[in-house]
């Protein structure tokens, strides 16, 4: 796409506005046709004048990932390793492509697989994020099954039991189009360079905890992960999807993050409850 096409006008007090971007001229035809003509007409014509389509060159310009989300595009299918030395059973983990094909395997050291595989995209290429080891967190390559960063398992580690990495279609609708008026720097992210992992340290408690993941720098073999939000009990739940209990937002180059959390409170006076590890 090379070029946009932008409806506008001017209200009668000379001050300009953008009614929307359209990929074709017919469509933002039908978009100006939409506020000049029909039940629209008066109301345009008294408040707005020299209504017109601008076309707008995009060349260059920042791209709308491609829909659908790679959390669309690959699936796992799960097969118990039975034990036989006593320990807990294992997994053989097979990611699957939209068409059914194994793209990669990989075993994981622990009877359930939990929601330890998010996949997403870094520009073109696609990662997933992963738990072959059930105290560590990893990233491989989609394409050639590579490991491109991993934390170092530990016994007492924090043991991933979920991920989630907001893709660019999680957070937009894409209505507003590069190189319209409305946009913003914003509507750029996010990149896949940062995500979260949920989960406990082994033993602590019964309920997950929600932690940073650093991952501007995993094609170059390093992974970060920070508590920088504290001790925070997220609520999550198996039949919604990660961005409904953890949503971002973007503003004037800031991000903003909202986490669903757990809080119990004492029925009799309402006075909240603090946690055991607070």
């Amino acid at each position: 796409m090379s070029k946009i096409y932008e409806v506008h006008s001017i209200a009668l007090n000379g001050k300009p506005h953008s009614w929307g971007a359209r990929t074709s001229r017919a469509e933002a035809e039908n978009l100006l046709a939409e506020w000049t003509t029909g039940r629209r007409e008066t109301w345009a014509k008294k408040h707005h004048k020299n209504w017109w389509i601008e076309e707008i060159d995009v060349t260059g310009m920042f791209t709308l990932p491609p829909a659908p989300t790679p959390r669309e595009l690959f699936s796992t299918r799960v097969s118990t390793v039975e034990s036989t030395c006593g320990t807990w059973n294992t997994l053989r983990v097979d990611i699957l492509d939209q068409a059914g094909r194994v793209a990669v395997s990989y075993e994981r050291n622990h009877p359930s697989l939990y929601r330890t595989f998010e996949p997403f995209r870094q520009g073109e290429r696609m990662l997933a994020l992963i738990s072959s080891d059930y105290t560590a967190t990893s990233v491989i390559d989609l394409g050639t099954g590579e490991v491109l960063a991993a934390e170092e398992p530990s016994s007492l580690g924090f043991c991933p039991a979920g991920f989630y990495v907001p893709d660019w279609w999680d957070v937009h609708d894409g209505r507003i189009l590069p190189g319209s008026t409305n946009w913003s720097g914003d509507l750029e992210v996010p990149t896949g360079n940062f995500g979260f992992v949920w989960g406990c340290v082994w033993g602590d408690d019964s309920s997950w905890k929600v932690q940073y993941l650093d991952l501007t720098h995993v094609q170059e073999g390093k992974l970060l992960r920070d508590e920088r939000f504290g001790y925070v009990e997220l609520a999550d739940h198996p039949k919604l999807d990660a961005k409904d209990f953890i949503r971002c937002s973007f503003y004037q180059g800031r991000c903003n993050v909202t986490f669903a959390t757990l809080t119990s409170y004492d029925l009799a006076s309402g006075e909240r409850l603090p946690s055991e590890f607070e």
